[in-house]
């Protein structure tokens, strides 16, 4: 489903409605962000992710948009992420990769676009993509401890932890100095030719993740896998930005 299509989906057009009914001036903003901002929306397993922008996000307002949302929980959906002009401004530090992939990839369903000007610093990104990759790599190695033996809860492992290190090579991706493309795969193969990366222990992930199957050893995948993420970790460690210190 493409990007106009997924502004066509009736859900995602009524909890927009609701939300201008329940706040009027107080609205400012509804953004839709993720898989289905960027084209690769896929039906009964992507989410609409929204980002809801009210001038104040007081009380009186959350109370507002309560039953819209409380609504759209009941639809299966995420909740959306609640900010105001000022949250934004004074959060770019802090969610450099998010704030990224939402500039890069964003569809303005109401009111005026809040992240057409937010500056990001390098500096900050490089910060984010380390500090998480080296959390991420401390919940997989946890993990491993508990799913080594039984293959099915290695194979969650792997899948599982795919999706969030390709979201953390995006963020890298920027730093480095590439695109992002749309999908996964496209993801780790520009992020592994940028840091000089074998890449096919994570697709073989991808294709297990996608239902392929995989009939080799799973413990000698992951043992691949989890040199490639440390290697990449190594690298995000030791870069130095050749260019200006902000994204916009």
């Amino acid at each position: 489903m493409d990007r106009t299509d997924v502004t066509r989906d009736p859900h995602l057009q009524r909890v927009v409605r609701d939300l201008d009914r329940a706040l009027g001036a107080r609205l400012l903003a509804v953004v839709l962000y993720g898989s289905a901002a960027r084209g690769d929306y896929r039906q009964g397993t992507s989410d609409f992710n929204l980002i809801v922008v009210l001038q104040n996000l007081d009380p009186d307002g959350l109370e507002a948009l309560s039953p819209a949302l409380k609504w759209w929980a009941r639809q299966g959906q995420p909740a959306p992420r609640l900010f105001s002009p000022a949250i934004i401004g004074e959060a770019a530090d802090v969610f450099p990769i998010e704030f990224l992939d939402i500039q890069r990839r964003r569809v303005l369903l109401h009111g005026q676009d809040p992240f057409a000007t937010v500056a990001i610093g390098y500096d900050h990104l490089r910060l984010q993509c380390e500090r998480e990759l080296r959390e991420k790599m401390m919940r997989l190695r946890e993990g491993y401890v508990e799913a080594h033996a039984s293959r099915r809860a290695l194979t969650r492992l792997l899948t599982d932890s795919y999706t969030t290190f390709v979201a953390l090579f995006r963020g890298c991706l920027h730093l480095l100095g590439g695109e992002s493309p749309l999908h996964n795969a496209e993801v780790v193969t520009a992020f592994c030719a940028r840091a000089d990366l074998d890449r096919s222990p994570f697709l073989e992930v991808d294709r297990l993740k996608h239902g392929d199957g995989y009939a080799g050893d799973l413990r000698a995948l992951f043992a691949r896998y989890y040199e490639a993420l440390t290697r990449a970790v190594h690298r995000i460690d030791r870069f130095e930005p050749r260019h200006g210190g902000q994204s916009s």
